[in-house]
């Protein structure tokens, strides 16, 4: 478990890396990563899209059960493990309860 002073996981996470949720479906890859407090705005309405600034989030190239890709907020993000190809990041929730992109 990570505490306040632990570098969050987010900051482990690059693009390419495997994503899979809570149960361990596959989601997808990471198509892109913004660091906490960005200045880039997801493609979420008002509201979320604030909370995702500030916490970081993941833009995830949605896998064979995604119409969208999905966005995973930086609190959502439960570990990464491995490196380099076999990098994986585990997500603390499922696949059900992240957002989906707009188009």
């Amino acid at each position: 478990m990570r505490t306040a002073d632990d570098t969050p996981a987010i900051a482990e996470v690059s693009p390419g890396m495997e994503v899979r949720d809570a149960t361990g479906v596959p989601i997808g890859a990471v198509g892109a990563v913004q660091q906490p407090d960005t200045e880039v705005r997801p493609e979420l309405p008002a509201g979320p899209a604030e909370l995702y600034m500030a916490t970081g989030y993941l833009l995830v190239d949605g896998g064979e059960q995604f119409e969208n890709d999905v966005y995973v907020s930086g609190e959502q993000i439960d570990h990464v493990t491995g490196t380099g190809d076999g990098a994986l990041v585990v997500l603390n929730v499922s696949w059900t309860e992240l957002d989906r992109a707009v188009d």
